[in-house]
């Protein structure tokens, strides 16, 4: 069956691609980034590897044309270009075993290997960001509408759990068989997820290999190459930002991860330095690894709740909680190195249960919304250019964490480590607002006019 025509097939193919994202993720992000903090890497450090690590998903919108305008045809629009993309993933991260000697032992380097990580991170994030503008593109070419905030849920969900894989269990295979296993590992998973798009087909017709002969049901009589001219492409972009909902849509997304770009990094400073909290890095990596867990279950949800009580409330639940949440964790700074008396801890106190609580309960709020203006983008990508219209949503939301990354010691520096999380915590809740200039029917209200003239979309 192909992927167009077989919902459990399409719906496990999509979500191991954003499994194979999330594991690398979680890997450099919190895993590699708390070790790095535990061994002497400022705020400012580790958020500039952060956001160099990110930076390839701010420009993810230079593939989008590729692969709108270069098409495979014979083997599916989008399966060819996400099993280089895999492939590519799974080879960039030897880079990190080569420099293995200046990460651990005695020739341990923190300000090379810091260098060196800044350029295979940003390597690894080019093929990622190809793989996930692929796979979007895939999800928006095949998913029927009334699955596609379900879905979207479950996908985020994967990602989130490839994440907390890639910082919870890597942490302690790290601590285990070291740095070199670790990579491995990833590498043997993201080579096993390949598998996924290698044996199936999108399409009714399509090979499943360039050399495949009668093994599709029906024969393929498009050209082998497809392209679409730049312009064509242009056209569709001004078209579809030209109304008032999506430009306000549009600046929803850039503004609204900044403070969790900021907030991210400057929690690590928090669980890491001996100057607040002073976990262990392996013990950083394990409470935000195993935050995902109810992040992954409350993205599931998150979709439902979209699809049933509509997608603009279930955002502006994610940012104002996320927003209130954060401010609350500033107000009780005096508290953050408190412990509390319970019979579930092994020697019944809870250490530094606000700080385990912030650090665990921040991520549900914020699948909340991710989840909810994934699919909403897709709703809002209504051109026939609809995977570049798409990225640029989701380049918009990467340009902002990033940024939030980079500035997140200046922050510091300006308002110190406390009043960070209250500064950020008003400007996420605060972008709700933008909310209430957005009208997904100002959409369908534009195609239904140009359908109406004759005018193609």
């Amino acid at each position: 069956m192909a992927l167009a025509d077989n919902r459990a097939q399409r719906i496990s193919t999509l979500c191991a691609l954003y499994l194979a994202q999330g594991i690398p993720w979680g890997f450099m992000t919190i895993t590699l980034a708390n070790y790095m903090s535990s061994n002497g890497l400022s705020t400012a450090e580790v958020g500039e590897l952060t956001a160099f690590t990110l930076l390839p998903w701010t420009f993810k919108i230079i593939w989008a044309p590729v692969i709108d305008s270069l098409q495979l045809k014979a083997m599916g629009k989008r399966r060819p270009w996400i099993l280089l993309a895999q492939l590519l993933m799974t080879l960039s991260l030897i880079g990190i075993i080569v420099i293995e000697p200046y990460l651990a032992g005695e020739n341990m380097d923190m300000k090379i290997s810091f260098k060196y990580l800044l350029w295979i991170f940003f390597v690894h994030n080019m093929f990622v960001v190809l793989q996930d503008v692929c796979t979007d593109a895939l999800a928006v070419d095949i998913l029927p509408t009334e699955e596609q905030g379900r879905v979207n849920g479950l996908m985020w969900a994967s990602k989130i759990l490839g994440l907390s894989a890639g910082a919870a269990i890597l942490a302690s295979v790290m601590d285990e068989y070291g740095i070199r296993g670790a990579v491995l590992a990833q590498m043997a998973v993201l080579f096993v997820i390949m598998l996924f798009p290698l044996f199936c087909v999108e399409r009714k017709g399509e090979k499943r290999f360039p050399w495949s002969k009668g093994s599709v049901t029906e024969p393929c009589r498009e050209p082998t190459i497809v392209t679409r001219p730049i312009s064509e492409i242009v056209r569709d972009l001004l078209l579809g930002f030209s109304l008032r909902t999506t430009l306000f849509y549009s600046a929803m997304i850039l503004i609204s991860l900044v403070g969790w770009g900021v907030m991210e990094t400057t929690l690590k400073t928090v669980c890491n330095s001996n100057d607040w909290i002073g976990w262990s890095s392996t013990h950083t990596s394990h409470v935000m690894g195993f935050a995902g867990i109810p992040e992954c279950l409350m993205a599931v949800c998150a979709g439902w709740l979209g699809d049933r009580f509509g997608r603009k409330p279930m955002m502006a639940i994610g940012l104002i909680g996320y927003g209130l949440l954060s401010i609350g964790f500033a107000l009780s700074v005096d508290h953050w190195g408190d412990g509390l008396k319970t019979q579930w801890a092994a020697d019944g106190t809870w250490d530094n249960y606000i700080v385990w609580c912030y650090t665990v309960g921040y991520k549900p709020l914020l699948s909340i919304f991710v989840v909810n203006y994934i699919a909403d983008s897709m709703k809002m990508s209504w051109t026939t250019s609809s995977a570049t219209m798409f990225t640029i949503y989701m380049t918009l939301s990467n340009i902002g964490h990033v940024v939030g990354n980079k500035i997140a010691g200046n922050v510091e520096t300006a308002f110190g480590v406390p009043n960070s999380f209250m500064v950020m915590g008003i400007v996420t809740a605060a972008t709700s607002l933008l909310l209430l200039f957005v009208n997904a029917a100002d959409v369908e209200k534009r195609k239904t006019q140009l359908l109406d003239a004759g005018i193609s979309q």
